[in-house]
């Protein structure tokens, strides 16, 4: 009897400890920024808030860049070339040298520089308006005409009309490998990153509760949500009608052994701007295919659930464009696939609001498959949002849903 009661004296004592220690840490754990999902919004971010010299908490519910995020595949293209709406141009031509820094102080091989190809009819005023935009950043570019396109890139099928615009200086990131690289890089830092599934806000205007699946609640002063296809999910009411995520199926082709005519420096990273297709891909990296795919962003993705194994309606498509945009890859095999999502705004524009009930609680979001590029200018821009008040400009506001 005496010995299972000092058994039971010590295991309570244990407990106590451990709630001491909790308490402990709730109590000294008071951060000026939490930031909720460590996909790549949400790591520049919290690199921007800590360099500011906020104390930062960086969580995600899956880990930084998992396979369920937008930001969790392997490639993604880097372009300047955005049309008529240069607020981008601007935003990719400052991000990359930060991507090459960050590279840089890693040693992580993170960009591949293979030039990207945008090509099209001149009907759709693309290249031309983005020609207009690179001139006016001083951002190196080439126009090309059709016989200028056929002769550099033999290996491609052009229409007799189609015009191009290269961008030699841009190319591919390697998603996961970036995002990951930087959120160790904040952690060396100092900033606290922890995996855990994170609660909306709920409870008083001013003093939002907001706790981990665990019943940990979070201290902060204010709060990021950063969460990409998860945003229509956690906040139905306000986001999901004018906020959706939608399916996505890329393809890694096999290319002929010995056929270099796929890969750098012979094919570029590429950009189809006709209508019919709305198609891109990539030359073969890292020995994994010759990647791309066709945007039919008609099937709605839940990230938490969705089946992410390539279908045959979706290769259907991609067999067609492929037997008539790259003939000599007609027949060859499939290497590999990945079925992600797009986490799209109605107009492609991103996401920066406050929550109209919370005080303190921002979105940060709608990436709408182009915004990896752009993570260090839009981590620095929703920073300075969140610290010092500074205007967000109304593009990124409009998906608000109350004054």
């Amino acid at each position: 009897m005496r010995r299972r009661t000092v058994i039971q004296s010590l295991a309570a004592g244990v407990v106590a400890a451990r709630a001491a220690r909790a308490a402990a840490r709730a109590s000294s754990d008071r951060f000026d920024v939490a930031v909720i999902g460590a996909g790549v919004f949400g790591a520049w971010t919290a690199h921007y808030l800590h360099e500011a010299g906020a104390r930062v908490l960086l969580l995600d519910a899956y880990g930084a860049a998992n396979s369920r995020a937008s930001s969790g595949g392997e490639s993604r293209i880097t372009r300047c070339s955005y049309g008529k709406d240069d607020w981008y141009t601007g935003w990719s031509w400052k991000s990359l040298p930060r991507w090459r820094a960050l590279e840089a102080r890693s040693g992580a091989t993170l960009f591949a520089p293979t030039g990207v190809l945008a090509f099209g009819v001149p009907d759709s005023g693309f290249i031309e308006a983005s020609e207009g935009a690179l001139q006016a950043h001083g951002i190196p570019h080439q126009r090309l005409d059709n016989a200028e396109l056929r002769r550099r890139f033999a290996q491609v099928n052009f229409g007799e009309r189609e015009q191009g615009l290269f961008e030699p200086a841009a190319g591919v990131l390697f998603a996961r490998r970036a995002v990951q690289t930087l959120v160790a890089e904040l952690q060396k830092r100092g900033v606290d990153y922890r995996r855990a599934k994170v609660s909306v806000p709920r409870g008083e205007r001013t003093a939002p509760l907001v706790e981990t699946a665990a019943g940990e609640r979070l201290s902060a002063t204010q709060y990021i949500y950063a969460c990409g296809p998860w945003l229509p999910k956690l906040f139905p009411d306000l986001l999901a009608p004018q906020f959706r995520a939608d399916r996505a199926e890329v393809y890694f082709l096999g290319v002929p052994p010995g056929d270099t005519r796929f890969a750098p420096p012979a094919m570029p990273t590429w950009m189809d701007m006709n209508s019919q297709w709305d198609a891109w891909g990539m030359p073969e990296l890292e020995n994994r295919g010759f990647k791309l795919a066709i945007d039919r962003l008609i099937v709605p993705a839940d990230p938490d659930t969705m089946d992410r194994r390539a279908t045959p309606e979706f290769f259907a498509d991609v067999h067609a464009y492929v037997a008539q945009r790259f003939p000599a890859l007609a027949d060859a095999p499939v290497v590999e696939t990945r079925v992600c999502q797009y986490e799209m705004a109605p107009d492609e524009q991103y996401l920066l609001d406050r929550h109209p009930h919370f005080e303190g609680v921002w979105w940060l979001g709608g990436g709408s498959g182009h915004g990896f590029k752009n993570g260090p200018a839009v981590g620095e821009y929703a920073a300075g949002a969140v610290l010092h008040g500074k205007p967000v400009d109304p593009r990124f506001t409009r998906l608000r849903s109350h004054p």
